[in-house]
C-alpha cells in the first residue's frame, strides 16, 4: 500500500477539495510533475489545464485555471482561481 499525504485545491472563495492522497500529477510550465508522500519541498506556477490525482488505485481529475502549486514534503496545495471536475 502506499503512503497517503494531505492534498488540497484552495481557490478565492475557500476550499475546493481536500483529502488524503496516493500520488498526484500536475503541469508546469517547464512540465509535467509527479508527487507522492514525502515529495522534496517546491514551489511551481501551473498554467491552466488538467490535475490528476490517485487514491486507493482510482483517478480523480480536476480542470483548473492558472495556479500555484507549493508541497512542503509533508502535505501539497494548489492554489488557484477556478477549479471544477473534468469530466471525460
Amino acid at each position: 500500500m502506499h503512503q497517503t499525504f494531505p492534498f488540497k485545491i484552495e481557490t478565492p472563495t475557500g476550499t475546493f477539495i481536500e483529502g488524503d492522497i496516493t500520488s498526484l500529477e500536475i503541469t508546469t510550465y517547464v512540465g509535467r510533475l509527479g508527487i507522492m508522500a514525502n515529495h522534496e519541498p517546491i514551489v511551481a506556477a501551473c498554467p491552466p489545464g488538467v490535475i490528476r490525482f490517485c487514491l486507493d488505485g482510482g483517478w480523480t481529475s480536476f480542470r483548473v485555471g492558472r495556479a500555484v502549486f507549493v508541497a512542503t514534503g509533508s502535505e501539497a496545495k494548489l492554489l488557484t482561481a477556478s477549479a471544477k471536475l473534468a469530466l471525460f
